[in-house]
């Protein structure tokens, strides 16, 4: 968890992550594992990074979407 203090309680993304990483943990290899842990690191990555860098992402996935729909319409 990304904590700036010792006296700082996680947010409750970093809760939810941890949570999710905690239950995949428990699970054996496979699918479902593979799930959590994903939510998991998807969690932190937005606690990390913010709203704003999910946006530019979006924002870029359409861009990139609408050129190829350009390009492939020819």
């Amino acid at each position: 968890m990304v904590l700036t203090t010792m006296s700082e309680r996680p947010s409750s993304l970093e809760r939810q992550a941890a949570d999710a990483l905690r239950r995949a943990r428990r699970l054996p290899v496979g699918p479902s594992r593979n799930d959590l842990r994903q939510l998991g690191i998807g969690l932190l990555w937005l606690h990390r990074n913010g709203m704003e860098a999910l946006e530019r992402m979006r924002a870029l996935a359409t861009t990139t979407n609408s050129r190829e729909a350009l390009h492939d319409g020819h």
